[in-house]
């Protein structure tokens, strides 16, 4: 006969392992969306610097 109660402990001490890395993996996600708003936001600034200087500069 099995043991029944093995197993069940055995299956959600994987499930605790499972529930580990799916947590791991959240928070790298939101760390990299947070890094691509970053690298946006950055690259949006630079474009509407560029606009200004772009611009040709009148003679006073």
């Amino acid at each position: 006969m099995l043991d029944y109660k093995a197993m069940y402990y055995h299956l959600a001490g994987q499930m605790s392992i499972a529930i580990e890395a799916l947590e791991g993996l959240v928070a790298i996600t939101e760390k990299l969306k947070k890094a691509q708003q970053t690298m946006e936001d950055m690259f949006v600034d630079s474009d509407d610097n560029d606009d200004v200087n772009d611009k040709p500069k009148e003679n006073i």
